[in-house]
């Protein structure tokens, strides 16, 4: 026999917008953080005033090549050049046709704080595909005096 109670709309109301908040509260507690925290790959304490590296292995010969994932914090740091170097040789005449590489970023430290500098592994005519690898580096600058 079915419940044929007939209950006031407010009564009804009440008891949806509770079941939803529930249910809302309930897919949060499983959908996880809007956004996932920055995995730091390595922590950097720089001098204000003063240049430094950051090297990364890549291999030129396969199209990809590290880029900045994101523009820097150009208060804190800022972009002296990159270079790539290929592996060392064990011989003169012992280069290694595409061989790998590392690829060597030099910033300038402006002022003391801290910054994150991101970098993605791309072919840089692959626009829609995700990076081979990431790194994210995070910069701590202390006063230079």
């Amino acid at each position: 026999k079915a419940d044929m109670t007939i209950r006031p709309i407010s009564t009804v109301c009440r008891r949806l917008l509770v079941n939803s908040v529930v249910a809302v509260t309930v897919a949060g507690l499983f959908a996880g953080p809007a956004r996932a925290a920055e995995k730091i790959d390595s922590v950097i304490e720089a001098t204000a005033g003063k240049e430094f590296t950051i090297s990364m292995k890549s291999n030129r010969s396969t199209g990809y090549g590290w880029q900045l994932a994101k523009p820097l914090d150009q208060t804190t740091v800022k972009l002296v050049k990159n270079d790539y170097q290929n592996a060392p040789q064990t011989s003169p005449d012992q280069r290694i046709v595409g061989g790998p590489g590392t690829e060597v970023w030099t910033f300038k430290a402006l002022k003391s704080g801290k910054t994150t500098i991101e970098f993605k592994y791309v072919r840089p005519w692959e626009k829609d595909k995700a990076p081979g690898e990431t790194k994210s580096f995070s910069v701590v600058i202390k006063d230079g005096k």
